[in-house]
């Protein structure tokens, strides 16, 4: 069997759905394919949070309270050292919600537009001629399908599917996800035995209460306790690199420094989320890759369901002026998708990830100096962070920084070695920025970028492999 549309989507999550509603929206023939039962979509990771701000700015109907998918709004997020002391408030609020609820009323919305999904059909191989890729042959045993699109999108996650199987040359890189381009994620929900006592924990006792509206992060550890739908516990999280048996360490280690009230686990959840740079170029002749299959998530913290969709909603505009065009959609009509995201967000997260190595060898004693001295974990640098993906620094504040780092190397309280680091990643960061900032507007030129990139990249000793 054959069918054709103008574009074809593989996956079904978060930024696959969300791109084809922006298609139907402005009259174009889209079909979602997804390996999953409609049902089962998101069940890795039960709970995720998107920034209560982005829902006006996306164009996404907020959750009501007491639908199936919300839990909360965090109004609170509270940051401490690794000892629990010097809580910094920030005042930016979440919606924590339930993914696969999310996502039948995403579904819902794109069908109500024009999408066309069809769930439990796997991809099996892309269909190319000359060079493009026009379509995939999709289904399950003998009952395959071919499935023929002008544009054809890989938004299948992590794996990545489409993306992977495209031969070299192609013009978009086909690289799979080795263990340390992953953090990974790992979720435990907690019923305390004693709920009431569950507050006595000084400044972060707001985490245990799901009224309170306020969730709890300890930045060293990468760990955080946030309320659940059920009002008696709370989820806690742990991410690292590496693998699931490295978050667990560090947890153990989390757990013999900060006591919580007693509880018991009532179920534990894993995930993990890209970790490393997006291919240089998400466009081919005929292809667009989005989402986790583009590697697009916030560096700081691993969410990529906004950040997603601010690539989609570039590439919805793109593919809508390419489309109106005759003929091929070629990579040459698709190119200024990269021109736009990369000089834009791109940018400032390629600065965000190139940064990182430099400030994560930081030691324990060094981060709880920083947080005492209310430097790089200051209110205003986490806000920073989330509301505009870098830190913003005035004269003043970078001299008190400086101040504070020599002041420290001087106490005994950072070291010589880690200072060099952060200086060289924020240096390299700096070049990496303005170098994307600089991504070429036409594809004949990519090359030599990519050149220089990969010089900058190896230099940083960031993600670039």
């Amino acid at each position: 069997m054959k069918k054709t549309c103008d574009v074809l989507v593989v996956g079904a999550g978060t930024a696959g759905t969300y791109y084809a509603w922006l298609l139907a929206q402005r009259g174009v023939s889209v079909t979602v394919l997804e390996r999953d039962d409609r049902s089962k979509v998101g069940k890795r990771l039960d709970v995720f949070h998107i920034d209560s701000v982005k829902f006006d700015e996306f164009g996404v109907p907020a959750p009501v309270r007491g639908a199936k998918e919300f839990i909360c709004v965090l109004k609170d997020n509270v940051s401490l050292s690794p000892d629990g002391s010097y809580p910094k408030v920030v005042s930016y609020p979440f919606h924590v919600m339930r993914l696969t609820p999310f996502l039948q009323r995403l579904y819902g919305l794109a069908e109500k537009a024009g999408v066309s999904f069809r769930f439990n059909t796997p991809v099996a191989s892309p269909i190319l001629k000359g060079g493009r890729l026009e379509g995939v042959v999709a289904g399950k045993g003998g009952n395959k399908t071919e499935y023929r699109a002008r544009v054809v999108v890989d938004a299948t996650g992590t794996a990545a599917a489409l993306r992977t199987s495209l031969p070299q040359g192609f013009g978009v890189e086909t690289f799979s996800l080795a263990p340390d381009d992953r953090f990974y994620v790992v979720l435990r929900y907690l019923r305390w035995k004693d709920p009431k006592g569950a507050g006595a924990l000084g400044p972060w006792r707001g985490a245990f209460y799901p009224a309170e509206n306020r969730g709890v992060g300890w930045t060293y550890f990468k760990t955080w306790i946030a309320p659940s739908s059920d009002p008696r516990g709370a989820i806690l999280g742990i991410g690292a690199t590496g693998s699931y048996e490295h978050a667990e360490e560090v947890l153990k280690v989390f757990l013999s420094k900060i006591p919580l009230p007693p509880y018991r686990v009532d179920r534990i959840e894993r995930g993990s989320t890209p970790y490393r740079r997006p291919p240089y170029s998400v466009v081919g002749d005929g292809f667009i890759c989005l989402g986790d299959s583009a590697c697009i998530t916030k560096p700081f913290s691993g969410e990529g369901v906004t950040a997603a969709w601010r690539l989609c909603g570039i590439s919805a505009e793109e593919t809508v002026r390419a489309l109106a065009q005759e003929g091929a959609v070629l990579k040459e009509r698709l190119w200024n998708i990269n021109v736009r995201y990369f000089r834009g967000q791109g940018a400032k997260f390629a600065a965000l990830l190139a940064t990182l190595p430099g400030a994560a060898n930081s030691t324990e004693r060094e981060v709880q100096y920083l947080f005492k001295e209310d430097v790089i974990f200051s209110v205003k640098d986490l806000a920073d962070m989330n509301e505009h993906f870098e830190v913003k620094l005035s004269i003043g504040r970078l001299l008190k920084v400086v101040f504070v780092l020599l002041k420290g190397l001087v106490t005994g309280n950072y070291s010589a070695a880690n200072l060099r680091g952060l200086a060289k990643a924020l240096g390299a960061s700096g070049k990496i920025k303005a170098h994307y900032e600089a991504f070429p507007e036409k594809a004949g030129d990519f090359e030599g970028w990519v050149h220089r990139a990969e010089t900058l990249w190896e230099r940083a000793g960031a993600k670039m492999k």
